[in-house]
């Protein structure tokens, strides 16, 4: 893999992933490496041309060679024409296409397989960052191994239900980014190549990165609110981040899961069943036509139930240990 150069004056103030101040110490320089930009395509009306040629001009002073992979999410045929009119006219453009819609995690998934640089920048066609922006993330790179952009926006978003995600973000997972809706980010083909993304988990990509202990840095960028295609509400983002939070935390371990609320119901099934019988020993007190009877025994059958389910997360979280590796060596020294 290329070396990226470091800096060698003072550019953009930067921040690192929880609030430290980071200043790299010198201009930007190009990327000696390949650069890939995937620019994920979910929409037949966007005038794909002008955004290329915006893309283009925006990304040149990057790098010496870059490689420009288009993926169109779906059955976008206008899209698909006007890119290949671009490949026809010599644009040095790749286009990936699916059947249907699978999602952007799917889309960055395929990309990141196919692209060939060394540095990977995802770039929303969109225009989510004032381009001239882009070279902080460069000049950020040369100490972190993933740059997310922070908008700072002028018109902050007015949706509570935003707001209220991105607190329980904060709260559930320790979320120290403060744009995770922001799709600008640039990455070495290592964090590319190791990180594993399905469903909706795109939007959290940078702190799976930093979960599996790559560098992340944020960059304050000038941009701009983006009302890009959605294919998901608000409500299926609050069940995308309790999936996050599961496989953070429990992924490894299910039994602390399953386990403190199994053992949780059984105790307080068994408590509950052992009172109605001591009131039936010492004070004669039918237990026939009494709910609680018949709640406390469901109570305890459920919490058994419950904690047999992580026992076999247990067993099958051992068998799979080999393959839910969470950690990267990142040198080696003999």
């Amino acid at each position: 893999m290329s070396q990226i150069p470091r800096p060698a004056a003072s550019p953009p103030h930067l921040r690192v992933a929880g609030g430290r101040d980071l200043t790299p110490e010198a201009p930007v320089q190009r990327l000696d490496g390949q650069l890939t930009v995937i620019v994920p395509v979910e929409s037949d009306d966007l005038d794909l041309a002008l955004a290329h040629a915006a893309i283009r001009e925006a990304v040149r002073p990057l790098a010496r060679e870059i490689e420009y992979l288009y993926v169109l999410d779906g059955a976008l045929e206008a899209a698909r024409e006007r890119l290949e009119r671009l490949a026809a006219a010599g644009e040095p453009v790749a286009i990936l296409q699916f059947p249907r819609a699978f999602g952007r995690a799917a889309a960055l998934s395929v990309a990141f397989r196919e692209a060939k640089g060394d540095v990977v920048l995802t770039l929303p066609p969109e225009g989510e960052v004032e381009t001239e922006e882009l070279p902080k993330l460069v000049a950020a790179l040369a100490r972190a191994d993933l740059v997310v952009a922070a908008r700072q926006l002028e018109d902050k978003p007015a949706s509570g239900r935003i707001r209220k995600l991105e607190w329980l973000a904060r709260l559930l997972l320790g979320n120290p980014f403060t744009d995770l809706r922001c799709r600008v980010r640039l990455m070495r083909r290592a964090v590319a190549d190791e990180l594993v993304l399905y469903g909706n988990q795109d939007r959290f990509l940078p702190l799976l990165a930093q979960s599996a202990g790559f560098r992340v840095v944020e960059v304050p960028v000038r941009g701009r609110l983006v009302h890009a295609p959605s294919r998901g509400a608000d409500p299926g983002m609050l069940l995308d981040l309790l999936t996050v939070f599961f496989l953070f935390r429990f992924v490894q371990k299910p039994f602390r899961f399953f386990g403190g609320i199994g053992l949780g119901l059984v105790a307080a099934g068994g408590l509950g069943t052992a009172w109605l019988v001591l009131e039936r020993l010492a004070f004669g007190t039918p237990l026939a036509n009494r709910p609680a009877l018949i709640l406390a025994t469901l109570t305890l059958v459920l919490g058994i139930q419950i904690v047999a389910v992580g026992l076999i997360g247990e067993i099958v979280a051992f068998a799979h240990a080999r393959s839910l590796r969470r950690y990267r060596i990142e040198r080696i020294v003999e």
